[in-house]
């Protein structure tokens, strides 16, 4: 989590599930306020590279219609490698 000089929430993320061989990232966040400045790659590059200490690969799901979330992951090195659905009862 990250705090403006007024204490705001800017950008947020989690580590949900840490296994020796993969982390998954998750509850990416970016504050409405500050979207679309270029901040959220070098926060989510910060992440990352934490994540990357924990364990060789990282990964994340994304909705594949966030093509906001999706570029930024795409430039801190992220690539699509499978799709999942959700299924809704």
């Amino acid at each position: 989590m990250h705090l403006n000089s007024d204490g705001q929430v800017m950008f947020k993320a989690e580590l949900g599930a840490v296994t020796p061989d993969v982390t998954q990232i998750q509850g990416v966040w970016m504050n409405p306020s500050f979207r679309g400045l270029g901040l959220s790659a070098g926060y989510m590059a910060a992440v990352v590279q934490l994540a990357r200490q924990l364990a060789p690969v990282t990964s994340l799901y994304v909705n594949d219609y966030n093509s906001r979330a999706r570029a930024t992951y795409e430039r801190v090195g992220f690539r699509q490698v499978g799709t999942f659905a959700t299924v809704l009862f």
